[in-house]
């Protein structure tokens, strides 16, 4: 059994869960074993089409697992050569780097062919090589199977909302990710309108205001349960279990409670699957899931890039996708604020976060053209891309609408600081610089028969429900503290620490 030749299958498997046993819950269950399927017959179609090429199974495992194993390798190899130069020659360029390791596998190709001597042996040890490379993956993936696949945890705490009135405003809840506060975006070089724009169309600009947390799910799951995720996080200080912070934004309050108001709850999601689709929508919205994200990190690799370019598909591009999928969100939100109300909407948009597909314009922007810029440009032009498109949605929403609506668009973190995108960053070694860019946020309101003057300019999105609910529906939710939080790292994102008043300042919120 050791002669036949079932390396390839088991390399393919290493492939797409390698991602997960490193960060347990970055992929739910289902999607890995959805991943795990393609990736197996990804690896059986080429091994058959190897073995009519060569007519030698044991030829034809060998070139698939090489070949699987050069597509992440080269990944990891090439930042070590991307900005090597001599005399002026950059040698790491990708075109360079693609057509050596081409050429090198070709050769590799032909030499195998001609080569007449039984590979048996060399069968049983890639065998060996393999099954010793995936078992540490599958035992720390089997580690954390208990919880995950449980799917259920401790609930947090919820206190129970009331409502004592019965208007029913459609409510539109926008959260563009990563996009910056006014302070980061000066800071940039980035010179927009879109407060002066929301001003006069009645938006509140919450101009001080930052996120609770400084990461995408925590920031999310705090505002949609109009709470802190301290009894969350209670005795899990040193976990890297996402699942639990997943299953709390998964049921939110904000969902239930207005789906117990008759609310037609309509979610568009990106491809981030904690966010992706929700248990308690109406109708989820979402394009271009039939490919497991696990194989389209691995579609996205260095070595791909060739075909990737001659298709140019959002099907087999996560680049490409994302232009798509931005701007048939924009179109879906316009086209259901014709649709009969009541109705909450959430749309989770993943702009101006990467990858950086959009130029100034709104046109597609190829990998080529983004590396040939400085990042904070190509930041900056995805912010004025999304401006464009929150216009045109704010626009058609407030036009389209039969009773004036209720809009929140909100920013659920900064971008991230050169240097601070790693797992492992240790956020308590951050600068204050750093933290300020990664808290300071767009927090906007539209909120009909609202004095703006009524307001203040930290109000923080842990509150921006409790101030909807409390206006619209009657109900008596305090004022939170608006306070804001780090976490050690992503391996432990339940560690948190306050950098409230390390970012503000002098400009200490006034609740506390």
């Amino acid at each position: 059994m050791t002669r036949v030749p079932v390396h390839p299958f088991l390399v393919a498997l290493s492939v797409v869960l390698t991602s997960y046993a490193a960060i347990p819950g970055a992929s739910h269950p289902s999607e890995l074993l959805r991943a795990s399927g393609v990736a197996v017959a990804v690896a059986a179609a080429l091994f058959l089409a190897f073995g009519a090429v060569y007519r030698d199974r044991h030829k034809a495992a060998l070139v698939v697992s090489l070949l699987l194993v050069v597509l992440v390798a080269v990944d990891s190899f090439y930042p070590l050569v991307e900005n090597l130069a001599i005399a002026g020659w950059h040698p790491g360029r990708r075109r360079y780097v693609l057509s050596i390791t081409y050429a090198l596998l070709v050769a590799f190709g032909i030499a195998l062919y001609a080569r007449r001597q039984p590979l048996a042996g060399v069968t049983a040890f890639a065998n060996l090589v393999s099954v010793v490379a995936l078992y540490p993956v599958v035992m720390l993936a089997y580690a954390h199977a208990p919880t995950v696949l449980a799917g259920a945890h401790a609930a947090a705490a919820r206190l129970p909302i009331t409502a004592t009135t019965t208007a029913k405003p459609d409510i539109y809840y926008v959260v563009l990710d990563r996009y910056a506060g006014e302070e980061t975006l000066r800071k940039y070089g980035v010179q927009n309108d879109l407060t002066e724009y929301l001003g006069t169309r009645g938006f509140f600009v919450a101009r001080e205001s930052r996120a609770n947390y400084i990461k995408t799910v925590l920031s999310i799951a705090s505002s949609l349960n109009l709470d802190y995720l301290d009894d969350l996080a209670r005795g899990r200080s040193d976990s890297s279990d996402f699942m639990p912070i997943y299953d709390h934004l998964a049921s939110h309050r904000v969902g239930a409670f207005l789906r117990s108001q008759g609310y037609r709850y309509e979610h568009l999601g990106s491809w981030y699957w904690p966010t992706r689709t929700n248990r308690q929508a109406t109708r989820n919205v979402n394009y271009y899931d039939a490919i497991p994200r696990p194989v389209m990190r691995h579609l996205d690799s260095i070595m791909f890039a060739p075909v990737q370019h001659a298709l140019a598909s959002p099907w087999v591009d996560s680049r490409r996708q994302n232009w798509v999928r931005v701007r048939r969100q924009v179109d879906d939100v316009l086209r259901i604020a014709g649709e009969p109300g009541p109705k909450f909407v959430f749309l989770h948009m993943l702009v101006p976060h990467p990858p950086n597909v959009f130029d100034r314009d709104g046109s597609y922007l190829s990998l080529d053209e983004e590396s040939r810029r400085p990042w904070r440009e190509n930041y900056g032009n995805q912010v004025l891309a999304a401006d464009a498109m929150l216009k045109r949605l704010v626009d058609g929403i407030l036009r389209t609408s039969s009773l004036p609506p209720v809009i929140l668009l909100q920013g659920d973190e900064g971008p991230y600081p050169q240097g601070t995108e790693s797992d492992t960053y240790d956020w308590r070694q951050a600068s204050l610089e750093h933290l300020r860019e990664r808290s300071a946020i767009l927090n906007a309101y539209y909120l009909p028969g609202v004095d703006p003057h009524a307001l203040d300019s930290h109000l923080s999105p842990v509150n921006s429900f409790r101030v909807v609910f409390n206006t619209y529906f009657g109900t008596d939710l305090p004022r939170m503290p608006d306070r804001t939080f780090g976490h050690i790292s992503d391996l432990r994102p339940y560690a948190f620490f306050d950098i409230t008043e390390k970012v503000a300042g002098d400009r200490i919120e006034r609740h506390r």
